[in-house]
């Protein structure tokens, strides 16, 4: 909770496919979110949030219209925006709506996996290859692919992988250890973009809030497949402890979660 007691809202322009379990996430970090697509009420709902995260997963025209008119809004109120570039380089209509939305918004922070931040950075040409990672990196070339995105957008970037990177176009910070059953779950990077943006509408500087984000987020999935093994469960026994540990662990954090 926040300092008056009430919950950090997140204006969520998410996916249909995890929109249910980024609002959930959030609700059990200590946040809630209030998703709107609707263009002609995106602005209007992000005056009334705290932060704004603009998942362009499952995107048609509307949605880039109502992500920019956000994202637009959030900019005039000084808000945090978060920028999830789900299967940036899957399709042409992807990346062009990508490039008009950074052409015209300065986002906080671009939360996203390995291939959809060398789409952003135009070094290869995506043409399939969907919303999951095929591009598996040392860890130093995946410091360098973090470092790059941030200058060129002039932001906090954190990159997903086996290790994540975040950068703020200057210092590098790698994050180790999780559970790599994190990446065989749907939806995994979708809610590590909205805790991100649950640490910036409580007040977090970007570099800080997507640090804490990715290492608590780490530390969950740890305790989740630990609780996992013991029980000799599947993917549907590490989604429930999953939610369980980031519960726990964000709300030990003794701030305003």
């Amino acid at each position: 909770m926040g300092a008056t007691g009430r919950r950090p809202a997140v204006h969520c322009l998410t996916n249909p496919v995890t929109m249910q379990d980024t609002a959930n996430i959030l609700l059990a970090a200590g946040g809630s979110a209030i998703m709107a697509q609707e263009p002609a009420e995106a602005a209007e709902i992000t005056a009334i949030c705290q932060a704004t995260l603009l998942n362009t997963g499952v995107p048609d025209r509307e949605k880039f219209e109502a992500c920019i008119l956000a994202g637009k809004k959030a900019m005039k109120l000084g808000h945090p925006i978060i920028l999830d570039p789900v299967g940036a380089g899957a399709s042409t209509f992807r990346r062009e709506g990508l490039a008009r939305l950074l052409s015209q918004l300065q986002v906080s922070i671009i939360r996203c996996n390995q291939e959809e931040a060398r789409a952003l950075l135009g070094l290869q040409n995506i043409t399939s290859g969907g919303v999951e990672s095929s591009v598996v990196l040392p860890a130093t070339e995946q410091e360098t692919l973090a470092r790059n995105l941030a200058q060129a957008y002039r932001c906090v970037t954190l990159v997903s992988g086996n290790t994540d990177a975040i950068s703020d176009g200057e210092h590098v910070v790698l994050l180790t250890e999780g559970d790599s059953r994190i990446s065989r779950l749907t939806g995994g990077g979708c809610m590590l973009s909205a805790l991100c943006a649950l640490l910036c509408a409580e007040g977090l500087p970007a570099f800080d809030a997507a640090q804490t984000a990715g290492r608590l987020w780490r530390e969950s999935a740890a305790e989740a497949g630990r609780r996992t093994d013991r029980e000799q469960g599947g993917m549907g026994t590490f989604h429930q402890y999953l939610f369980d540990a980031a519960e726990r662990i964000f709300r030990k954090r003794g701030t305003s979660l």
